[in-house]
């Protein structure tokens, strides 16, 4: 039986993408492109598209993406700090040093070793924080559902109804912040859809924690 960790978003939850960019913000090279009502799709180089609007500390996020390629890689980026403060090229890489990464790669490639099948470095690990434990992705062209809860240190990642990672320690990484979405390299275009984000109170975020 598929163990189901995390509750839906379900009311009070809003969208994050509604057929434009607006209120998103480039980091880095590359872009995204829009290509549906809700729909947007990396292209280029490695960067970060990051919602601008608001930070975020307790929530409740569920995304719908899917690649074409097996070489496709992306990610979604959660609570790092406001980028392009100093060098709009370079600050991404704030997100990454600060920031947590819901990986976006079948392969597990793991740039250090140069080797594939690293549950660390696979979709569905918080990137070199907490493994993947198993590969939940669907099967290329096919779309595929992150249901992300964080809550204080804990970060508990939902593919495809699936429970794959949960981060128990945060390693003092911040606990509030911005989310993003991840272009990696030129030939990589992963898409996303219905971007949906539910604030949880403290009450419930410290029944959540017990």
């Amino acid at each position: 039986m598929v163990q189901k960790a995390i509750p839906a978003p379900g009311p009070g939850a809003f969208s994050l993408l509604n057929g434009t960019l607006d209120g998103w913000q480039m980091a880095g090279s590359g872009r995204f492109n829009v290509v549906g009502s809700n729909t947007v799709e990396s292209e280029g180089g490695i960067g970060l598209l990051w919602y601008t609007k608001e930070e975020f500390a307790d929530f409740l996020l569920m995304v719908q993406w899917r690649s074409i390629n097996l070489f496709d890689n992306s990610g979604v980026f959660l609570r790092f700090p406001k980028l392009g403060n100093q060098n709009l090229a370079e600050d991404w890489k704030l997100a990454v040093d600060q920031g947590y990464e819901v990986q976006i790669d079948d392969r597990g490639f793991d740039p250090n070793t140069n080797t594939t099948g690293s549950p660390l470095h696979m979709t569905g690990a918080v990137y070199q924080l907490a493994p993947a434990i198993k590969l939940a992705s669907k099967s290329l062209g096919e779309w595929n559902t992150f249901e992300i809860e964080a809550v204080g240190p804990d970060i508990k990642v939902q593919l495809n109804g699936e429970l794959v990672s949960h981060l128990t320690n945060n390693q003092g990484r911040p606990l509030k912040g911005h989310i993003g979405l991840q272009n990696h390299h030129p030939g990589s275009r992963v898409q996303f859809r219905n971007l949906l984000v539910k604030k949880i109170g403290a009450a419930v975020a410290a029944g959540r924690a017990r």
